[in-house]
């Protein structure tokens, strides 16, 4: 009899991870596997010849493809999210320049649907530092991105992010930092984040 009951219990346990698990797991998985870009209707084209959302162009040049490696070993999912909240999930988009392209009226929340294109989803842990879903359209220079990578104290005195100085070379005079093949590879990867590409059915 108490054997009986605690089969029921483990039973019962284990149904209630279960369906959780499969509904918001699996299902998902399995509906987003097959998933393909979806073209752009007539009249909705969008400039630079882009046929389909999202672009299936997107991050496919090496450089940028390495950078993506470079940017998960250097840990810097730890610190930075890409992925701009709903707006009942918190205020991404009041923050200038996160949700995108504000002045083209392109800025929006992120789409499952955005990450498409990419083997492995960099979503991050938490929020540290500002989110990268769009950092491509709010830091154009790659002066500047790199900057911000060797010595962000620079740009801002209460920045708590680390200076990646092992990704830059010393100049022959000890004057200036070059940056190694991986920092250009970081930054290619950094100024190619705009996922703000416009949704077919929403122009």
């Amino acid at each position: 009899m108490k054997f009986d009951r605690f089969a029921k219990l483990i039973a019962g346990i284990s149904l209630a991870f279960a369906l959780p698990w499969i509904f918001l797991v699996i299902v998902p998985f399995i509906q987003g596997s097959n998933l393909e870009p979806v073209p752009y209707p007539e009249g909705q084209e969008v400039d630079g010849g882009i046929a389909a959302y999202p672009d299936p162009t997107l991050y496919r040049n090496g450089s940028s493809d390495y950078g993506r490696q470079i940017y998960a070993a250097e840990g810097c999912a730890y610190c930075h999210t890409q992925v701009i909240r709903p707006t009942y999930a918190g205020a991404d988009m009041w923050r200038p320049g996160w949700g995108g392209r504000e002045e083209d009226g392109l800025a929006r929340e992120t789409q499952a649907r955005d990450y498409l294109q990419e083997e492995i989803a960099p979503l991050g842990y938490q929020r540290i530092g500002p989110d990268l879903s769009n950092v491509g359209h709010r830091i154009t220079e790659r002066e500047l991105m790199h900057r911000h990578l060797s010595d962000p104290r620079s740009l801002d005195p209460d920045s708590g992010m680390p200076a990646f100085l092992h990704l830059y070379e010393e100049s022959p005079d000890g004057e200036d930092l070059k940056p190694t093949k991986k920092a250009e590879a970081l930054v290619d990867y950094l100024l190619s984040l705009k996922k703000d590409q416009p949704l077919p059915g929403k122009g």
